[in-house]
C-alpha cells in the first residue's frame, strides 16, 4: 500500500443502490470471474498491468466510506500487493472455488482481488470485483483493459491522468430526444413486478457456493440455430427453459425478472466509464405456459421483444439517480428503501466474454466464465454467460447442502430441457 491516502471519489446513485442491496440482505456485492489459461502467466508482468489499471480506474484501490451517511470512496494507495495473490495447487478447481466464494470487503477494501493458481505447466486466473463498481458489462470492460496493458506491456503506458470517464446514468437518458424523455418520466414507475413464489431455500451465512454447468460447443450452437428458427435469441430460449422447469416445480407460470444492459441506448454501447448501468425488465408470459417448448419460446418472444422496445424501463434507476443527486443521502436512501423491492426469483445474462480481447500476451484463454453475486435466501438468481461458444449457466448461493442439493437438481432439470428442446 502507497502513503497516497488524501484522494476521495465520489459514489454515484448505482454505487450506493449495490451497498443497500447488501444491507438489505438481498446479496453480497462481489462479481466473479474465473479463466483457465494455455500456459503460465508472469506475475511480475501481471502486477505490474494490474498496477497500471489501477491508474485508469482507481476505485479499485479504494476503501468504501459511510460517515454521518456521507459516502465517498476513500483511495488507500493499494497495490497489485495488496490485490494479486500466487497459489500453488493439486487442484486447481477447488482452490478456484475456494477463491471465488469469498467476497470483496467493500469498507476495508481494495475493490478487486487476483489469484493465479498454478498446476504444473498452465495457470488459472480468478479475479473478484465488488459489484458496487460495476455491473458484468463494466467488468468485462475492465478484464479488457487488464488484458491489453499485460499484452502490450512493452509499451509507454500514459494512464496516471486518465479519468475514471463518466459514470452515471444520466448519460443513458441525454441520448433520447425530448418527445422520449416525456415519454419516459410521464410511463409507469415499475422497476419489476415481483412473484410471491420464492425458491425455499434454507440459507446459511457461512456456506458461500457457486454452482455450475456448462453447455458445450456443439449443444450451444444447436440451440442458437433451433432460436433462429422462430425468431427468437438464445436469450429468449434459455428463459423459456427456466420458466418451463419453474412450472414443473409449482405448478403454474412465473414472473420473471430479467436484467437489461442500458448500454444499448449508447454509441457502440459504449459507458462513458467503468460502472453499472442496468435494470430490470419482467417477463410475464400470462397463465399459460404452453404445451410444447415451442410454444413456450414464442410466448416468450413476444413478451421478450415488447419489453425490450420499452423506453421506460430507464424510468426507475433514472429517479434513483435524481434523487440521490438532488436530495441528502439518508432521505434518498430512505425513499429507496421504501419504494424498491427485489425479485424473488430473476435471471441475468451476462453475455459473451471476448475471446479476442481475453488474452495475456501468448498465453491465451483456453475457457472463462463470469457469474454475478452471490444471493443470500430466499433470493435465486441463474446467469449466463458464453465464452468461444460454450455458455456457463450458475446458481450463487450462501446456503445449506441441501439448499445446493435443490440447485444441482434444478440445473440438471434446466440442461435436460435445453438438450430435449433440440434433440
Amino acid at each position: 500500500m502507497s502513503d497516497n491516502q488524501s484522494v476521495n471519489y465520489k459514489v454515484d446513485a448505482w454505487d450506493k443502490l449495490q451497498y443497500l442491496f447488501k444491507v438489505k440482505n438481498i446479496n453480497d456485492h462481489t462479481l466473479h470471474f474465473a479463466a483457465t489459461l494455455s500456459g503460465k502467466l508472469d506475475l511480475k508482468r501481471f502486477k505490474y498491468a494490474v498496477n497500471l489499471s489501477a491508474e485508469a480506474f482507481p476505485l479499485i484501490k479504494c476503501r468504501f466510506s459511510e460517515n454521518k451517511n456521507l459516502m465517498t470512496w476513500v483511495d488507500e494507495g493499494y497495490t497489485a500487493d495488496d490485490m494479486v495473490r500466487f497459489l500453488e495447487s493439486r487442484n486447481m478447481e477447488d482452490s478456484a472455488a475456494e477463491f471465488l466464494s469469498k467476497e470483496i470487503d467493500a469498507i476495508r477494501g481494495p475493490q478487486l482481488k487476483a489469484q493465479i493458481i498454478r498446476s504444473r505447466d498452465k495457470d488459472k486466473l480468478c479475479i473478484s470485483m465488488n459489484h458496487m463498481l460495476c455491473d458484468a458489462a463494466g467488468f468485462k470492460e475492465y478484464l479488457y483493459l487488464l488484458c491489453n496493458i499485460y499484452s502490450n506491456s512493452d509499451e509507454t503506458w500514459n494512464l496516471h491522468r486518465k479519468s475514471m470517464g463518466n459514470r452515471m446514468l444520466k448519460q443513458i437518458f441525454k441520448t433520447f430526444s425530448i418527445r422520449d424523455k416525456l415519454k419516459i418520466l410521464l410511463g409507469k414507475d415499475d422497476m419489476v413486478t415481483i412473484d410471491s413464489i420464492q425458491f425455499g431455500l434454507d440459507g446459511d451465512r457461512s456456506n458461500p457456493f457457486i454452482e455450475k454447468r456448462f453447455i458445450p460447443k456443439e449443444q450451444f450452437y444447436a440451440l442458437k440455430v433451433f432460436a433462429k428458427q422462430y425468431g427468437a435469441t438464445v436469450n429468449d430460449l434459455i428463459v423459456a427453459a427456466y420458466l418451463r422447469v419453474l412450472y414443473q416445480l409449482y405448478g403454474r407460470t412465473i414472473v420473471l425478472s430479467c436484467t437489461v444492459d442500458l448500454r444499448k441506448y449508447l454509441p457502440e454501447r459504449r459507458a462513458g466509464g467503468i460502472c453499472n448501468l442496468c435494470t430490470n425488465l419482467t417477463c410475464n408470459i400470462g397463465s399459460e405456459i404452453g404445451s410444447t417448448f415451442v410454444q413456450t419460446l414464442i410466448k416468450v418472444k413476444q413478451v421478450m421483444d415488447k419489453e425490450k422496445s420499452d423506453i421506460t424501463c430507464v424510468k426507475s434507476v433514472y429517479l434513483m439517480e435524481k434523487a440521490f443527486d438532488v436530495l441528502p443521502d439518508k432521505l434518498a436512501r430512505s425513499l429507496l428503501e421504501k419504494n424498491f423491492s427485489n425479485p424473488f426469483i430473476a435471471f441475468t445474462n451476462i453475455g459473451i466474454l471476448d475471446k479476442s480481447k481475453l488474452t495475456f500476451g501468448s498465453v491465451k484463454v483456453t475457457d472463462a466464465y463470469m457469474t454475478g453475486s452471490i444471493k443470500y435466501s430466499p433470493y435465486f438468481q441463474l446467469a449466463i454467460s458464453t465464452f468461444d461458444d460454450v455458455a456457463a449457466l450458475s446458481v450463487n448461493l450462501y446456503g445449506t447442502q441441501a439448499d445446493r442439493n435443490k440447485i444441482s437438481l434444478f440445473l440438471d432439470k434446466l440442461v435436460t430441457e435445453l438438450h430435449n428442446a433440440v434433440k
